[in-house]
């Protein structure tokens, strides 16, 4: 599942439109345009297609969230990390302020029951014993159930 792909079905779920996607890039000092935007939203068979990567897909993420939420008074140190489906639902789950709850509600709204264990096992580090990797029929199962809301 591509990132460009992601990016689209967020942008479906919870109605956000090309400004949005530029308002978030702004608040992270990403220059963008709107035929940049265009481009990365095209079908991959179009010519003009761009391919969004990790770093430019994990920028969107941080600038959603401050789109959101508002900027943060903490100075966390940056450190990089390996960017997967764990990390898009971690910062979604931050951006739209959701609770353990409305998670497993949403993920209900697509039929899918889950626990709070087991949706918890999602948001551990890397490496943890009870981590579980976010696969992309997770994340898919969790923005339809965003966009059914």
């Amino acid at each position: 599942m591509t990132n460009n792909y992601v990016l689209t079905s967020i942008m479906k779920a919870l109605k956000l439109d090309i400004l949005d996607i530029l308002k978030s890039y702004k608040f992270v000092d990403k220059k963008i345009t709107q035929d940049d935007v265009d481009d990365i939203l095209r079908e991959p068979s179009d010519e003009k297609f761009i391919l969004l990567s990790d770093e430019g897909f994990e920028l969107f993420l941080n600038g959603f969230i401050i789109f959101k939420r508002g900027p943060s008074n903490k100075k966390g140190k940056k450190q990089k990390i390996y960017f997967s489906n764990n990390i898009i639902l971690k910062k979604l789950k931050i951006a739209l302020n959701l609770k353990d709850e409305d998670i497993i509600e949403i993920f209900a709204n697509d039929g899918l029951e889950i626990t709070k264990s087991q949706l918890t096992a999602y948001f551990r580090r890397d490496g943890h014993i009870n981590y579980r990797k976010c696969g992309d029929s997770m994340l898919k199962r969790f923005i339809k159930g965003l966009e059914k809301q």
